[in-house]
């Protein structure tokens, strides 16, 4: 029934006033008394299950980020971006791995082991330094840890400690070399150490196979502690007075987010049922006892007990359930009064409504209420379960037209919310992965001073900086120089930032080849023709610094020339050239040019047209004659004080801090 065939309020609610007033409200009464117990265990289960699902979530993000960046590795192995056939090359990888471990913050160590049984892992310590460990296979061979600086060198003359080694008797080892697709997680174990209190844990092992004749080449494992895991949960909000913990399903603590009861004791184990917090370990027990509790429809388990004080704990539990995951056992633990506060609130006001209307409209108005409170109620408890975060709940049409209007009201608002909380999370993970595309910081040269910055107008944008001159092979184009590169895309916003992320993907794949800029630029736009959809298109200029300081080479793809000053002669000089923005053109040809970049004190300046297309209130664009005025007034600051600088000015001219077009600028300057 449509909810404008429904008849008003106005008419329904007065006929019901003069039928069996009294048999209703106490129809109500019982109504409300029989279906409480029933209600509440509903609730307890739904909110349970929905604490324990979010762990799984947060555990499953946690292990992703082995499990990719061990593929990430293997894959790198199989087509030998990293050269891992002898000793001296995976010393080699160490610098890399440390990387790795500073980007993955739950990553605590990384390890390679060719086929020649040679091992190298970098590890995350307790107190935060990292240490290396080397195994070179050999007779009487010992593994030897050292301690590594910030970028991955060997910090000591002296090991930390060494010890005897047998890759093939590991875990890591068997877990990859007895899975049947060569991947799989290591049970939990003491990992080979040389301090004190060895660390426990487990990790993501993968099998690499050599292509031709499909033996054993190399093992790659990336795994965490059961301490970093343990820190991680602790993040995880459930309720105020609730516990999260994993076992595996020997009954062993692989995690806990509470401090009070670690998940390993001086290098050993702990069994869940055997811990020193008692409601874990009464958890555990109740959990161990199969003929306790029940699963529900969704494959949640549930138990309960009761401790000494009278307080009453449920316990729900659910497997990790992945099928390249571990086997693995999610615990919540939360206390009843945690979970019924929100119940008995609503309860108490239920009974202060009803005895207000009671006293005001006597048994016609209870009756009334009635009619009128059924619709609201389970409106407010839909409401409840969206608040609590469960967005697929659905609002019912019950009770008059208004109630049936309001009903399909609030479940548009619920979608449209719903909608747009997928929308944030989106944006929110596309505007991570972005700030990672863009450089941590700029490069060091000697006889130049180096800054860059970009500010997107949205949470992604289409603006692109980069200092790639480290992946450049030794050769032609890249023997003592520093390369610049800098563009911009058509629009911002997620589109922007999709064709920014390919433009670098090519790029950077690009200069692992020989070739001038002219050629880089001509084989980027190659790719980009086939994957920028028509009416899109990129501008990109690339910059390289001589090694010798006075001059650079630079090519152009409608990329605006940088804007060049001297102080010594005060002349700006924008050099003439380039070719049309990548994306366009199939079979363009792309040219490279060299400048002279000037005495002392120079300044060298390449940006995006969100610069001097800065717009103020009156629609006056900034313009390039202001950017000339300033860097003449400003060029005796650093580079990075010029950027400011701009960014102020250009804040100040629009009135506003948050920009409508992209804004990217590189700033060098000539010591």
């Amino acid at each position: 029934m449509s909810s404008s065939s429904r008849l008003s309020v106005a008419v329904t609610y007065p006929a019901w006033v003069l039928m069996l007033v009294l048999g209703v409200a106490l129809l109500l009464g019982g109504l409300a008394i029989g279906g409480a117990k029933k209600t509440s265990s509903e609730l307890l289960d739904r909110i349970t299950n929905q604490a324990t699902e979010r762990m799984r979530q947060a555990v499953l993000g946690t292990l992703a980020g082995p499990r990719r960046l061990g593929e990430m590795n293997a894959s790198l192995i199989s087509i030998g971006e990293l050269k891992v056939s002898t000793f001296d090359d995976l010393r080699d990888l160490v610098p890399q791995f440390m990387i790795q471990l500073r980007s993955y913050s739950g990553v605590s160590a990384i390890l390679v082991s060719n086929d020649r049984h040679d091992t190298m892992w970098v590890e995350r310590m307790n107190d935060g330094r990292a240490k290396v460990a080397l195994y070179e296979h050999g007779p009487d061979a010992q593994c030897s840890e050292w301690l590594l600086d910030a970028k991955g060198a060997i910090d000591q003359e002296e090991p930390l400690g060494s010890y005897d080694y047998t890759p093939q008797d590991r875990p890591w080892y068997l877990a990859a070399a007895e899975s049947p697709d060569g991947r799989g997680w290591s049970p939990l174990y003491v990992w080979a150490s040389s301090e004190e209190v060895p660390s426990i844990g487990c990790g993501r092992s993968i099998l690499v196979l050599d292509d031709a004749d499909e033996i054993t080449s190399t093992i790659v494992d990336v795994g965490f502690t059961v301490d970093a895991l343990s820190k991680q949960l602790s993040e995880i909000g459930i309720s105020p007075n609730g516990e999260v913990f994993i076992m595996d399903t020997d009954g062993h603590l692989v995690a806990v987010g509470s401090s009070s009861a670690p998940a390993a004791i001086n290098g050993e184990m702990v069994l869940a049922a055997e811990s020193s917090d008692q409601i874990i370990a009464r958890a555990a027990q109740s959990l161990q006892d199969s003929s306790r509790g029940y699963v529900d429809e969704l494959g949640f388990r549930h138990v309960s007990f009761e401790t000494s004080s009278g307080e009453y704990y449920q316990v729900d539990s659910e497997e990790v359930d992945v099928a390249w995951g571990p086997d693995w056992i999610l615990v919540t633990v939360i206390p009843e009064s945690d979970l019924l506060a929100g119940v008995r609130v609503v309860q108490d006001r239920l009974v202060y409504s009803g005895i207000a209307v009671l006293v005001i409209a006597g048994i016609a108005g209870f009756f009334l209420a009635r009619s009128i409170v059924n619709p609201i109620v389970e409106l407010r408890q839909t409401a409840g379960h969206i608040i609590e975060g469960d967005l697929d709940a659905r609002f019912v049409p019950r009770g008059g037209r208004e109630f049936a209007e309001l009903s399909h009201d609030l479940e548009e608002l619920t979608r449209a919310l719903r909608e747009r909380l997928e929308m944030r999370t989106a944006l929110a993970v596309a505007m991570e992965v972005q700030q990672h595309l863009l450089p941590g910081a700029p490069p060091t040269v000697d006889l130049f001073d180096v800054a860059a910055l970009s500010v997107y107008s949205d949470e992604t944008g289409g603006d692109y900086y980069d200092f790639p001159s480290e992946i450049e092979q030794a050769g032609e184009i890249g023997a003592g120089t520093t390369l610049m590169a800098i563009g911009d895309v058509t629009g911002h916003g997620i589109g922007a930032a999709l064709i920014m992320a390919t433009a670098r993907s090519a790029l950077r794949t690009r200069l692992h080849r020989a070739g001038d800029l002219g050629a880089v630029l001509t084989d980027v736009n190659h790719v980009l023709v086939d994957d920028v959809p028509s009416g899109r298109f990129m501008t990109l200029l690339m910059l390289r610094l001589d090694s010798d300081g006075y001059g650079y080479r630079w090519g152009s793809a409608g990329h605006d020339p940088p804007i060049q000053y001297d102080p010594n002669t005060d002349e700006f000089t924008e050099p003439s050239g380039g070719g049309v923005p990548l994306g366009i053109l199939q079979g363009e040809q792309y040219s490279e040019y060299h400048q002279v970049f000037g005495g002392s004190g120079s300044i060298l300046v390449a940006a995006t047209d969100g610069v001097w297309e800065t717009a103020a209130p009156d629609k006056e664009l900034y313009g390039k004659d202001r950017l000339r005025d300033l860097l003449k007034q400003h060029a005796d600051q650093s580079a990075e004080q010029i950027i400011s600088v701009i960014i102020r000015a250009l804040n100040e001219f629009r009135g506003s801090d948050r920009p409508l077009d992209d804004v990217t600028l590189i700033v060098i300057k000539r010591k």
